[in-house]
């Protein structure tokens, strides 16, 4: 279990890491094992690139490709409205947004 990710979780801090070679800020907000049996986290891509899909939005990273992770300053307002605490995805959940106190925030 990775605490940098559960931390930023819990303080709602944006995280930065290099994927595929390109820098991603996200908004985690879920992070435990997938289906397949990786450690991943579900987030909301704010900022950075992808090959695949330039727009933010939801997105899995699997934490064995995450390199140079580091929680920033910077925080997020918590869960976006499209946020799934029972992500069917993931067998085993080690910390998401929900878990603590007044993690509810409806205007996202």
């Amino acid at each position: 279990m990775n605490v940098v990710i559960c931390d930023a979780i819990r303080a709602r801090r944006l995280l930065r890491f290099v994927y595929d070679g390109y820098e991603r800020i996200v908004e985690p907000h879920l992070y435990g094992v997938t289906t397949a049996g990786n450690e991943a986290v579900r987030g909301y891509l704010v900022r950075g690139w992808s090959t695949s899909e330039t727009s933010p939005g939801w997105r899995m990273y699997l934490v064995d490709r995450m390199e140079g992770l580091a929680a920033l300053a910077e925080p997020f307002l918590g869960p976006r409205s499209e946020y799934n605490p029972d992500d069917t995805q993931m067998v085993r959940v080690y910390c998401r947004i929900g878990d603590d106190v007044g993690a509810v925030n409806p205007e996202r």
